[in-house]
């Protein structure tokens, strides 16, 4: 490729990518609207399928004071000897994609069932957008202490640590036939009563959450 096409290239990649990025930031505008009204009522979401775009633009044809010729969109700069410019329109559409570039994407959710009040049967089950199981996928599962600290406090709980007997009996799991897996989770007696521990599981760069409230009837 000539120098003059690669800096067509780059101007036109900066023009399309500014306009990409204004529809990104006109979606998030969107999705930052209100669902639901003052009486709870559901309200209108919007999506931005796609852009066609019609660009009247002015491009250039440059000869550079090392003697090469060019054209670019861009102003006119001290370095060029002569220049002369040439109407043009870019049209174009811009189609946003959904994430997975439209493949169907990982879908994981959390559930626990007391077993005692400080014990507890945690249950992971592992899809995908199109109702598929995912299986035989390895999900890691932790205890997230800071946003137990959190959630602690919010209940006035003051969650200094979650005791050296709170665990988890397997931290990585692996899922069945159904797309399930399970474990035990185990709370230490010194947890306070009504403290709140978070549970995070990871999977192709999904995250599920897991609120488990120590049982008041310890």
């Amino acid at each position: 490729m000539s120098d003059g096409s690669e800096f067509i290239a780059e101007s036109l990649e900066e023009l399309l990518a500014s306009i990409a990025q204004g529809i990104h930031d006109a979606q998030d505008a969107l999705n930052a609207m209100p669902t639901v009204d003052g009486f709870g009522r559901n309200l209108p979401t919007y999506h931005l399928p796609y852009l066609d775009f019609n660009v009247q633009v002015e491009m250039e044809s440059v000869s550079a004071s090392t003697g090469s010729n060019f054209l670019r969109i861009s102003p006119v700069n001290s370095n060029q000897t002569s220049t002369k410019e040439i109407s043009s329109t870019i049209s174009g559409r811009i189609v946003s994609i959904p994430p997975g570039e439209g493949l169907p994407t990982p879908l994981l959710s959390l559930a626990s069932e007391k077993i005692s009040p400080r014990k507890y049967k945690i249950m992971l089950n592992a899809i995908n957008t199109a109702g598929e199981a995912l299986i035989g996928q390895r999900v890691e599962l932790n205890i997230n202490l800071p946003a137990s600290v959190l959630l602690s406090e919010s209940m006035g709980i003051t969650l200094t640590s979650k005791g050296a007997n709170t665990a988890l009996k397997d931290a990585l799991l692996v899922t069945d036939e159904l797309g399930n897996a399970g474990t035990e989770f185990t709370i230490d007696s010194e947890v306070d009563v009504k403290a709140q521990l978070v549970l995070t599981a990871e999977l192709q760069g999904q995250t599920a959450h897991l609120n488990i409230s120590v049982d008041i009837n310890v």
